[in-house]
């Protein structure tokens, strides 16, 4: 259950992953971790046997050197007397010596240590590491020590951070957007600097002072560092520091800081925050609907799509009813969803749309892979089963997109649909043929232990992995006009590996399937 914050702790204090590719970002590739972490321990075996020989070589001629200088220091001069012991002095003093100085001086295990740098990790994916733990900690408003102590929302880990770990964490959080966490991670990491003297107390708390001024706390900052002068007064670190601190400090404007809680609370009026924090807040659960809003939605099972279904009927559950939201049930089998996982061996990190085309982002941590249709039957067959489901023409879907989540793996607040306004349409594979993504079916091919859910703000829904189902939802209003209301994302993973497969359907050729209004039903946008 806890191997995934363990290997977060592996990357943090070792680092052995290999320099060719990106691990963090998926729990599948973070299980290869653990393989290459066998490859180094047995590298480093055959290092320690190999300086074993030679320390036990080196051991055997001491003592045997040692014996015989004590021989000759109590017999005295006579010793001299005898020209074997003259010869066998002179050469322990030259010939010996040259080899044993040679011995020395040989680097043993030159190639096995060349063996171990090779498997060393490059700094991202232990700043990868480290930000999807503070990612947990911000989206799910998780308390510093809780998560030190291996607490994450009321369940407890086999899992204890030491003051070093609690170090990196805080000194990372003040490199990213996460800077006032910063601080409580290094507020933690003073508190169990006693029982772990694998950091310095004094780096931790300068680090403290920095963090402050980072803040805005200019006043708290200079106490900090004043303080330390006066207890390290002959401290060169200390006094660099301070120095460096008065010549920032002089225009950088002090802001108040509430050092008494690591979260802010929601708005009063939750809605008025931004769509960044209205995702955070549904993923947190403090978004959901009423008993009154959720008393008007219906369940039961689907047969009028297609003339197969009353033979075998699928269960849905209505999740939201205006823009239509729904759940279907058990509509993949654990054997197809082994097949699906099997054909996913070359998945890659995830990319994002922008103006600048698919790039590389913060906002998707998480490895995917594109599949045509064609390329194995049972994809086939779930398009078929997509039709029967929606009751829409599948002719003009995407590729069938697999993702696998890491370490903190997400999906920030997003829309499916193309926004025409923002992103160069000669970037969007064939947007004039196809048309706009008119509805997303998420499939989920795992259960999730904690975290990974689908967050809808706007919808009030928060949508739990649930191995087999798969969510629909419209992405478009029946005008064509983009639907704001379908903004979503993937709320990041605590612990669990998370599957899901993407059918982003386009709206070319569905007028027969979903009639287009003559009026524009879209709704003015907040």
């Amino acid at each position: 259950m806890n191997w995934l914050f363990e290997i977060v702790v592996i990357v943090a204090t070792v680092t052995i992953l290999p320099t060719n590719g990106e691990f963090y970002s998926s729990v599948y590739k973070m299980s290869q971790v653990m393989d290459f972490e066998l490859k180094m321990l047995k590298n480093m075996q055959k290092f320690i046997g190999k300086n074993q020989n030679k320390l036990d070589y080196l051991k055997e001629r001491l003592a045997e050197y040692e014996r015989e200088h004590n021989e000759a220091m109590e017999t005295g001069t006579s010793y001299f007397e005898n020209p074997v012991n003259k010869y066998l002095l002179t050469k322990r003093l030259t010939t010996d010596w040259d080899r044993l100085e040679n011995i020395l001086q040989y680097k043993e295990g030159h190639k096995t240590l060349k063996k171990i740098k090779n498997t060393m990790v490059n700094e991202t994916e232990l700043d990868g590491a480290l930000e999807g733990v503070l990612r947990l900690q911000d989206i799910y408003r998780l308390n510093t020590s809780d998560i030190a102590s291996g607490l994450f929302q009321g369940v407890q880990h086999d899992v204890h951070f030491k003051a070093r770990h609690c170090f990196d964490m805080g000194k990372r959080a003040m490199e990213t957007e996460y800077t006032k966490l910063g601080y409580f991670w290094l507020k933690e990491a003073l508190k169990r600097s006693t029982d772990d003297e694998s950091v310095d107390k004094l780096d931790i708390e300068l680090a403290i002072a920095d963090v402050k001024f980072r803040l805005g706390d200019i006043q708290g900052a200079n106490e900090t560092y004043a303080e330390l002068s006066s207890r390290y007064p002959e401290s060169e670190k200390v006094a660099k520091l301070f120095a460096e601190f008065g010549e920032k400090s002089v225009d950088k404007q002090q802001f108040a800081v509430d050092y008494s809680m690591e979260h802010l609370p929601p708005p009063a009026d939750i809605f008025s925050a931004s769509h960044a924090d209205l995702f955070k807040l549904t993923c947190a659960g403090l978004i959901k609907k009423t008993p009154a809003e959720e008393r008007e939605l219906q369940c039961g099972y689907l047969v009028e799509t297609h003339p197969f279904l009353w033979l075998a009927p699928i269960k849905v559950e209505e999740l939201h009813h205006d823009p239509l939201m729904v759940i279907f049930h058990d509509v993949l089998s654990d054997n197809e969803i082994e097949t699906l996982k099997e054909m996913n061996q070359q998945i890659q990190r995830a990319t994002v749309m922008s103006k600048n085309g698919s790039v590389v982002s913060n906002v998707r941590t998480s490895q995917f892979q594109f599949i045509p249709a064609t390329k194995h039957p049972l994809l086939a067959k779930i398009d078929q089963r997509v039709e029967d489901m929606t009751n829409l023409n599948m002719r003009y879907a995407e590729d069938h997109q697999f993702a696998n989540y890491g370490i903190g793996g997400h999906y920030s607040e997003h829309f499916d649909y193309f926004n025409i306004k923002g992103v160069d349409l000669s970037n969007i594979v064939n947007f004039d043929t196809m048309g706009n993504r008119i509805a997303t079916v998420l499939f989920y091919l795992s259960d999730v232990e904690q975290g990974g859910g689908t967050a809808y703000p706007f919808m009030k829904q928060l949508v739990m992995p649930k191995k087999g189902a798969a969510a629909f939802w419209y992405n478009l209003h029946a005008s064509g006009e983009p639907d704001w209301r379908s903004l979503h994302g993937a709320c990041p993973i605590i612990v669990g590996s998370k599957w899901v497969q993407n059918r982003w359907i386009r709206e070319h050729d569905q007028s027969d399937r979903r009639p287009c209004y003559l009026f524009n039903d879209a709704i003015e946008e907040l």
